[in-house]
C-alpha cells in the first residue's frame, strides 16, 4: 500500500503545478496569433492571416495542483511523503490540455474592422484525487491519525471530453481610434466525454473492532464510450471505424470584448471568452451506484481455530482467507452495483473552458508595450483566479518578444515568447512557465505553443510603402 501511494505521489508530482491552463503570450499579444480569439476587440497587425492545420501551431498543457516533484524529494533521491501530504489541499487536480488548429483566417479593413473565421481539435481532461485517499494509503488505516475518522473521497472524479471548436468572430470600431468592440460565436460538435456527475465516499475503522465501513454512492455519464464493456473489463468500445468519429454532441459558445483607449498610450481592454457547453445526445450511457454501506468485520481467529483439524490446520486456513476474500468481493459488488440508468437515458452537459480578464495595456514608446491583468477562468467545474503582467518589445516590424510573470494558486510562473515575421511567414514559440521547461522537476506545470503563420498587408508595411512612393493628388498639388 505504501509503494503504491509513493507511486501516485511522484507520478501527481510530475504532471505540474497548475489546476487549469494560464494565460500567455498566445492571448495577450496579436503577433502570436489568437490574441483577436481571447479579445474579439483587438485586431492584428497584418490585413490577411492564414493558417492552415498543424503547421499552424498547437498548445499543450500538463496541469497540476498540487506540490513539484522536488518540495518532497531531494536531489539525492530521498522521498517525504508526508512533506507531500502537508503540502496538499483537501482536493487536487490534473489536467492535460490539447489544441490543434484545422484552419483558420481572419481579413481586416485598415483599423476599423476584422472578422475571423477559426477550426481546432480541443482534447481536455481533468482528474480529482483527495489528500485522505494518499493518506491513509502511506499511514495505513490504523494509524492514530486514521482510526475513527471518516476518510472523505467524495472529491475524486473524472472529466473529459473531445471536440471541434468551428468560431466566427468580428471586430470593430466602435468610436474614431477611442473604442473597439468585439463578439464571437463557437459552434461545438462533440466527440465524446466522460463526466463524473456525482461521487460520494467515506471509509471508517472502528476505533474498538478495527472494522471497516464504506458509504458511497456515484453517478457517471459518457458519450461515445460503452460503459458496460468498461465494467465488465472487456474492450472499450468506441463508436466509429478508425476514421474521424461521429459529432455525437452539439453546443455553442459566445465571446465578448472591448478595447477602450483612453490615450495614444494607455487602453483598458476587458472580454469574456468561451461561455457554452456541449449538450451530449447521442451514444450516451450512465452507470449509478444508489448509497448504500459495506461493513468489513474480518475473520472470525476464534472460529477458525476451534474448528481447525490440527494436521490439515494450514489447508483449512489457505481454504477459508479463499472463501471469506470471495465473500467479501461479492457482498462488495452486492453493495455498489453498477447499475445502468432505467428507461431512456437522458443527455448530458458538459462546460467548455471559459475565461474572463480585465486589464490594461500601457506603450511608452510605439516599440515597447506594458500590460496587466486579473482572469477568472473555469474548466471542467473547476475555478481559478489569477494575475498576469508582461512586457512586449517589438523590433524593426518584424521581430517582437515577450516575458511575463503570472501569480496563481499562491505560485508564480514565468513565461516568455518570440515572434518572427519574414516576408509572408510569421513562426512563433511561447512558454507560459519557462521554469517548467528548463526546470521540470522543480516547478512543475509544462506548457507550450509552437506554430507557422502566413500573412500579408502588415501595417507597418503598407505605411513604410506609402511614404516610399511619390506624392501625388490633392496634398501634393494644392
Amino acid at each position: 500500500m505504501k509503494n503504491l501511494s509513493l507511486v501516485l505521489m511522484c507520478a501527481a508530482s510530475l504532471l505540474g503545478d497548475q489546476m487549469c491552463a494560464q494565460l500567455g503570450a498566445l492571448e495577450m499579444s496579436p503577433e502570436w496569433g489568437q490574441a483577436g480569439w481571447s479579445n474579439p476587440a483587438i485586431l492584428h497587425p497584418s490585413r490577411t492571416v492564414l493558417t492552415l492545420g498543424g503547421l499552424s501551431g498547437g498548445q499543450v498543457d500538463v496541469l497540476h495542483s498540487g506540490p513539484a516533484f522536488l518540495d518532497f524529494v531531494s536531489l539525492e533521491g530521498a522521498i517525504n511523503p508526508n512533506a507531500f501530504l502537508e503540502q496538499m489541499d483537501t482536493v487536487e487536480f490534473i489536467g492535460v490540455r490539447s489544441e490543434v488548429p484545422l484552419f483558420g483566417i481572419s481579413v481586416r479593413d485598415d483599423n476599423r474592422f476584422e472578422i475571423r473565421y477559426r477550426s481546432r481539435l480541443v482534447v481536455d481532461q481533468n482528474f480529482s484525487y483527495d489528500r485522505d485517499l494518499l493518506s491513509v494509503g502511506w499511514l495505513g488505516n490504523g494509524h492514530h491519525d486514521m482510526i475513527g475518522r471518516p476518510l472523505s473521497f467524495s472529491g475524486m472524479g473524472v472529466d473529459a471530453q473531445a471536440y471541434f471548436d468551428h468560431g466566427l468572430s468580428v471586430g470593430a470600431m466602435a468610436k474614431e481610434n477611442r473604442l473597439w468592440l468585439g463578439w464571437g460565436i463557437h459552434i461545438l460538435n462533440g466527440l465524446a466525454a466522460f463526466q463524473t456527475e456525482t461521487f460520494e465516499a467515506t471509509w471508517t475503522t472502528d476505533s474498538l473492532d478495527y472494522s471497516w465501513t464504506l458509504d458511497g454512492a456515484a453517478t457517471v455519464n459518457s458519450a461515445g464510450l460503452n460503459l458496460d464493456s468498461l465494467v465488465s473489463g472487456s474492450t472499450l468500445a468506441v463508436p466509429g471505424d478508425g476514421g474521424i468519429p461521429p459529432a455525437l454532441g452539439a453546443g455553442v459558445a459566445f465571446d465578448f470584448g472591448f478595447l477602450w483607449r483612453l490615450n495614444p498610450k494607455f487602453d483598458l481592454e476587458g472580454s469574456m471568452e468561451g461561455r457554452g457547453s456541449i449538450r451530449w445526445l447521442e451514444s450516451v450511457s450512465r452507470k449509478q451506484v444508489d448509497p448504500g454501506a459495506f461493513v468489513l468485520q474480518g475473520l472470525d481467529a476464534v472460529e477458525l481455530v476451534s474448528n481447525a483439524d490440527s494436521l490439515v490446520f494450514p489447508d483449512s486456513l489457505e481454504s477459508m482467507l479463499e472463501t471469506w476474500a470471495e465473500d467479501m468481493v461479492d457482498s462488495l459488488m452486492n453493495t455498489f452495483d453498477p447499475d445502468a440508468a432505467e428507461g431512456l437515458v437522458a443527455a448530458f452537459d458538459t462546460r467548455v473552458q471559459e475565461t474572463w480578464r480585465l486589464g490594461f495595456r500601457y506603450r511608452p514608446v510605439a516599440s515597447l508595450e506594458f500590460h496587466a491583468l486579473a482572469y477568472r477562468q473555469f474548466r471542467l467545474g473547476g475555478k481559478m483566479d489569477g494575475f498576469l503582467f508582461g512586457l512586449v518589445h517589438r523590433i524593426r516590424n518584424n521581430i517582437a518578444t515577450q516575458l511575463q510573470g503570472q501569480y496563481v494558486q499562491g505560485r508564480w510562473s514565468w513565461g516568455a515568447g518570440l515572434s518572427m515575421r519574414g516576408g509572408p511567414f510569421r513562426v512563433s514559440v511561447s512558454a507560459r512557465n519557462v521554469a517548467g521547461i528548463l526546470y521540470p522537476l522543480q516547478s512543475g506545470h509544462w506548457s507550450g505553443q509552437v506554430g507557422l503563420t502566413v500573412e500579408f498587408g502588415h501595417a507597418k508595411d503598407r505605411e513604410k510603402r506609402k511614404k516610399e512612393e511619390p506624392a501625388m493628388g490633392k496634398g501634393m498639388w494644392h
